[in-house]
C-alpha cells in the first residue's frame, strides 16, 4: 500500500509539473505568432504563472462578494419594510406615500433584475478556431493572438485569467457580480450601478430624519442648515415616532442609513466613471491602452483617434441597444432582455475602415 501511495503521489506530482510547464511555455510560444509583441507582453508572459496563481484566488473572493451583496440587499429590504414603511404610512399623505411605495418597488425590481442578469448572462465567448495563426485579413481588421489561449481573438476582446478564457469587449472582472463584465452583460452592470445608487439614495432620503433625531444630531451646524433649507417638518414628524432603543429598530435603521450613505457616494463615483467611458466608447481596459497609444502616437508626431468613438449620443445608443425598434422608456427605464446591437466580433468604426469582414452592421 505504501508503494502504491508513493507511486500515486509521484504521478500526481508529474501531472502538476506538466501543467505548470505548459502554462509557462504556452504564453511565450504564442508571442512568437503575434505580429506585435513588445517588451511589456514578453514580461507579462514570463510572469504569467505567478499572476495566474494570484488571480485564481480571486474566484473565492468573488463568491464571498456575491453572497455579501445578496445579504446586504436582503437586510436593507427587511429593515425598510419592517420599520420605514409603517413610519411613512403614518407621517406622509396618501398621494406621497403611494409615490414612495411605487417608486421604491420600481427601484427594487430594476436592481434585482439587472443584478441577476449581470451575474447569469455570459459576457461573450470567443469562438474556437481551427488555426492558431492570424490571417492577413484578421491582422488588417485588428485581430490579435491571445498569448494565454494561443488562439486568435477579435478587436476589444481580452483574456480573463479568473474565468480562464477570452471575453468579448471585456471591461473588467467584477467580484461583486461573480462574473466578467463584457459585451452581453455590460449594459446590465451599468444599469445595476445606476439603479443601485438611486435605491441607496432613496433609503437615505427616507431614513435620515429618524437617524438625526435618534442620535441627537439636530444641533449646531446641522440644525442651522436644516432650519435654513426648511426641513423642520420632517424632523418634527420623526420626533413624534422616534426609533426604539429597546428593540433592533434603532440599531438596524442607523446601520442601514450609514451603509447606504457610503454606498451611494461610492456608486456615484463608479457610475460617473462608467458613464464617462460609455460616452467615449471605451472599456476600462481600453481607457489605459488608448492612453498608452496616445503617448506612442504623440512621440511619432501623430494624433490618436479612438476608431470606435461615434459621438456621445451614438455611443450611448449602441451601448444601450437602442435602435428604431427599441425605445429608451421601454428598454432602459424598464427591465428588458434585448441583446446588444453589435455581436462583439465586428464593430462599427468611425474612421471609415472596414471592420465587418463582409458582415453588414445593424443601424442603430
Amino acid at each position: 500500500m505504501l508503494r502504491v501511495s508513493q507511486r500515486f503521489q509521484c504521478i500526481k506530482f508529474l501531472r502538476r509539473l506538466g501543467l505548470f510547464c505548459r502554462s509557462s511555455c504556452l504564453p511565450l510560444l504564442s508571442l512568437t505568432r503575434t505580429p506585435r509583441g513588445g517588451h511589456c507582453e514578453w514580461m507579462a508572459a514570463c510572469c504569467d504563472p505567478f499572476f495566474e496563481y494570484c488571480e485564481r484566488s480571486v474566484w473565492i473572493v468573488g463568491m464571498l462578494c456575491f453572497f455579501l451583496v445578496l445579504f446586504g440587499i436582503s437586510i436593507v429590504v427587511y429593515t425598510f419594510y419592517t420599520y420605514m414603511v409603517p413610519f411613512l404610512y403614518k407621517t406622509e399623505s396618501g398621494p406621497m406615500f403611494s409615490f414612495y411605495f411605487i417608486y421604491g418597488h420600481y427601484l427594487l425590481i430594476n436592481i434585482s433584475f439587472h443584478y441577476m442578469k449581470g451575474v447569469y448572462t455570459d459576457p461573450g465567448r470567443v469562438p474556437k478556431f481551427t488555426s492558431n495563426r492570424l490571417t492577413e485579413k484578421q491582422v488588417k481588421l485588428g485581430w490579435k493572438m491571445c498569448y494565454k489561449c494561443d488562439s486568435p481573438k477579435p478587436p476589444r476582446a481580452h483574456h480573463c485569467r479568473i474565468c480562464g478564457r477570452c471575453v468579448l469587449k471585456m471591461d473588467h472582472h467584477c467580484p461583486w457580480m461573480f462574473n466578467c463584465v463584457g459585451q452581453y452583460n455590460h449594459r446590465h452592470f451599468m444599469l445595476f450601478v445606476i439603479y443601485m445608487c438611486l435605491g441607496t439614495a432613496y433609503v437615505v432620503h427616507c431614513s435620515w430624519t429618524r437617524v438625526v433625531v435618534h442620535m441627537y444630531m439636530y444641533r449646531g451646524y446641522l440644525k442651522s442648515i436644516v432650519d435654513t433649507i426648511g426641513l423642520n417638518g420632517g424632523l418634527e414628524r420623526a420626533k413624534s415616532l422616534p426609533l426604539s432603543s429597546q428593540t433592533n429598530e434603532g440599531f438596524l435603521v442607523v446601520i442601514v442609513f450609514f451603509v447606504c450613505f457610503g454606498v451611494t457616494l461610492a456608486l456615484l463615483v463608479l457610475g460617473g466613471w462608467n458613464v464617462y467611458l460609455v460616452t467615449r466608447a471605451e472599456t476600462a481596459i481600453e481607457f489605459y491602452t488608448n492612453q498608452r497609444d496616445k503617448r506612442d502616437y504623440k512621440k511619432q508626431g501623430k494624433k490618436f483617434t479612438n476608431p470606435y468613438n461615434n459621438g456621445a449620443r451614438r455611443n450611448c445608443a449602441l451601448f444601450l441597444g437602442i435602435n428604431q425598434r427599441r425605445s429608451f422608456i421601454r428598454h432602459v427605464l424598464f427591465p428588458s432582455t434585448h441583446p446588444p446591437i453589435e455581436d462583439g466580433m465586428y464593430w462599427q468604426r468611425c474612421d471609415g475602415a472596414s471592420n465587418n469582414n463582409g458582415h453588414t452592421t445593424v443601424d442603430a
